[in-house]
């Protein structure tokens, strides 16, 4: 009678085999803290490709009012500092990872702010004081009305919502964003090419001050765009959008790093 054969060992059982492997013949040639550190880069790297749960774990470092510093142990120095055009002293410390980038708004070394742009459909972190997660809702999913909006259809493509979090939240500031270079939830060269149009009627109406077309335009889009920003801090919608960097900002800096 022939034996069950043995189960396949699971994807984290072989990921921590060859590491033990690596340790073993890193460790005869060199310092543990150099091989401690390198096989957890390693290992974070390997899982990265399957879960996003390193990543959720690094962006669970930055809180409001934490130390900039701190924050930069996790992720390294920023690879571009922009200057606020609202704030006189405040710098937007931007750091790329393939599947977001991270925008850290300080001052004097305190985080004032910070924003997370996803860049790919399957990264879907948690909004901060909220049960919803990017990519998972629509505008009118999270709120029936708007308390302020903004939008830009010239050197960036963006539609931006502003939201107070409350007690709750430590009344910061909320504002979830679309931005064209971010992901595509939903997916379809079609979908994106609707996405953009939905946001140009907008600006298009707003331009022509006809209050019906506004109306219709914001409802349309409110009802199938779905966000793939968001920004929390103590700081007000113009610096919010400020924060964002325009598509040629981010094809030169950014789009040849992920």
């Amino acid at each position: 009678m022939a034996q069950p054969s043995a189960q396949k060992p699971s994807f984290y059982k072989r990921v921590q085999t060859v590491t033990v492997l690596v340790a073993s013949v890193m460790i005869s040639f060199g310092s543990w803290s150099d091989t401690k550190e390198l096989l957890v880069e390693i290992y974070n790297s390997s899982i990265s490709n399957f879960t996003n749960n390193v990543e959720f774990s690094h962006l669970e470092n930055v809180k409001v009012g934490g130390n900039l510093e701190f924050v930069e142990q996790t992720f390294g120095i920023a690879n571009v500092i922009k200057k606020s055009k609202t704030v006189p002293g405040l710098e937007y410390r931007y750091y790329t990872d393939r599947k977001y980038i991270l925008a850290v708004a300080s001052q004097k070394m305190r985080i004032t702010a910070y924003q997370v742009v996803s860049l790919t459909s399957s990264f879907d972190p948690a909004l901060p004081f909220s049960q919803f997660n990017l990519g998972s809702f629509v505008y009118a999913d999270y709120a029936d009305s708007v308390e302020d909006y903004r939008l830009d259809n010239a050197n960036i493509t963006y539609y931006m919502e502003a939201n107070s979090l409350g007690r709750a939240g430590l009344f910061l500031n909320q504002y979830l964003a679309y931005v064209g270079y971010g992901a595509q939830y939903g997916g379809s060269p079609e979908v994106v090419a609707r996405n953009n149009q939905q946001i140009s009627a907008l600006d298009n109406a707003i331009l022509a001050s006809k209050k019906s077309e506004m109306g219709r335009a914001l409802k349309t889009l409110r009802s199938d765009l779905r966000p793939n920003v968001f920004v929390v801090g103590d700081i007000d919608a113009s610096t919010a959008a400020d924060m964002l960097l325009t598509r040629y900002e981010y094809a030169v800096y950014f789009k040849d790093q992920l």
